[in-house]
């Protein structure tokens, strides 16, 4: 069957960095990949006229399943950046996105069998099954916010859940699916994935059974913001 889906609501020498210990300064290195990196995007973002701006490092945070120190990992590297950034004089801002928008893939290992039931819906629509979350979603995305919360990682963290209430990607989206044929082609370029050669890149939830992954995406209607799916 297909069902319609509203789219969205109407340069010079790398500096060295330094790790702190008893307040006085210690060198761990010259040019790390974490200066390497964090004087290309200053390089980039001077060529576009946005220098003057708060320069904003992400890390995502998957909220599907029980964190693991490769989620950690993601959050630290990230960090890194936003030091180097900062060691260069930049303001910069490490933000913390938590996909709780995703679909449950499938039950993790040690949690009840009876989120068999689940799978495929957005982690924000599962009930959390140890009763203290308002969502799967949340009690996952709490776990590692624990834990980084002890390490003393500064950041902001943002919910998929309440970026798309808001409206924050309207704009975004609105560009993509307006452009989805030359889209699907990069992608096709890039990362040799046929499917949205195929189909719309856009992920609808379904209004009939309420899972997120079995969902095609078919047609959009730019006057209307509506997306045509099939399930």
């Amino acid at each position: 069957m297909t069902y319609q889906h509203v789219a969205y609501p109407t340069g010079g020498e790398l500096p060295t960095l330094l790790a702190h210990k008893d307040s006085e300064p210690e060198i761990i290195g010259k040019g790390t990949w974490l200066d390497s990196v964090a004087h290309r995007i200053i390089e980039r973002e001077r060529k576009l006229g946005r220098l003057g701006e708060v320069i904003r490092v992400e890390s995502g945070l998957g909220a599907s399943g029980v964190p693991h120190l490769g989620n950690y990992g993601d959050v630290a590297r990230a960090h890194g950046v936003k030091m180097a950034l900062e060691s260069l004089g930049v303001k910069a801002e490490l933000i913390l996105f938590s996909d709780d928008k995703d679909g449950l893939r499938k039950v993790p290992a040690g949690l009840p069998k009876t989120l068999a039931k689940y799978i495929g819906h957005p982690v924000s629509n599962i009930p959390d099954p140890f009763s203290c979350h308002p969502s799967y979603g949340s009690h996952m995305t709490s776990l590692l916010r624990d834990a980084l919360d002890q390490t003393g990682i500064e950041y902001t963290h943002v919910s998929a859940v309440e970026a798309y209430a808001q409206g924050l990607f309207n704009r975004q989206i609105h560009t993509i699916l307006s452009n989805s044929e030359r889209v699907g082609r990069i992608i096709k370029e890039v990362l040799g994935q046929e499917k949205y050669t195929e189909v719309l890149p856009y992920f609808a939830i379904c209004k009939q059974c309420g899972r997120i992954y079995t969902t095609r995406a078919l047609e959009y209607d730019a006057s209307r913001h509506v997306v045509k799916y099939s399930c």
